[in-house]
């Protein structure tokens, strides 16, 4: 299984409207961060891709992929679901819907938002997508076992997800105690950290490296990081086993 970083950025992504960088050098190409998703590559051949980006066109280009075999939704926030209509573009040779899962609560804002996407009419200009509804808990995502768990984030809640020893956790400020035990034992578990100051909906740096001292992933991979978080400069602050991600950073999983 090998786990690409689509985006690493916060909502706004890095630099922001007006070519603003924040702390972040401007001469560091790990510091260009677009918005926040991830593609899970199976050994089965099959391309889970988390999120669809406002950036997904471009993450798709710098990346090489060529199709999608499905996609998870963490919940419907603008950073993470605007690309929805950039599916069409892996779907134009395919006879079948491309299979997509989130919650319910996910699925009642997307089509709030993108109705002619989820309507019943055979519009050509849609992407075609057949809906699957989960709940806490395991699911089956392309022949293999996955399991879907609640996080706190501000005033709603999101999905992480499991993928035998990889964990995806992006906009998270807190795990409800029956989450906590997907979090066990993880090879790698890709993970919310938007700076360094507390936020309200978010966890920033201290409360990251507490979780990730108490959970104990053999490594572990910042994302959604904001403009406040130089590459360089928050690496030389990590552990040995955790690294701030970066746009196509790729890791292989046996």
């Amino acid at each position: 299984m090998k786990i690409t970083i689509l985006g690493s950025g916060s909502s706004g992504g890095v630099p922001l409207i007006g070519n603003y960088w924040g702390d972040c050098d401007p001469k560091n190409s790990k510091n260009w961060r677009t918005r926040v998703s991830a593609l899970i590559s199976l050994e089965n051949n099959k391309n889970i891709l988390i999120d669809t980006s406002p950036d997904l066109r471009m993450q798709a280009i710098n990346n090489n992929i060529n199709k999608i075999d499905a996609v998870l939704w963490t919940h419907a926030h603008a950073d993470h679901a605007n690309g929805i209509d950039d599916l069409r573009q892996f779907l134009w040779t395919k006879k079948e819907e491309l299979p997509v899962y989130a919650s319910q609560e996910t699925f009642k804002a997307l089509t709030s938002r993108f109705d002619y996407v989820f309507s019943k009419n055979n519009s050509y200009f849609k992407p075609p997508l057949s809906v699957n509804t989960i709940n806490e808990g395991q699911f089956n995502l392309c022949d293999i076992k996955a399991f879907a768990f609640k996080q706190i984030h501000g005033y709603q809640h999101t999905f992480g997800y499991k993928i035998g020893k990889f964990v995806y956790s992006t906009d998270v400020k807190e795990f409800p105690k029956t989450s906590e035990k997907y979090l066990h034992g993880l090879d790698l578990w890709v993970v919310d950290c938007v700076r360094y100051e507390p936020h309200y909906s978010h966890s920033h740096f201290e409360q990251t490296m507490s979780w990730i001292k108490k959970f104990k992933p053999k490594r572990a991979i910042l994302t959604h990081l904001g403009a406040w978080l130089d590459y360089d400069k928050l690496k030389k602050i990590c552990p040995a086993n955790v690294e701030p991600g970066y746009d196509g950073l790729t890791v292989n999983l046996t």
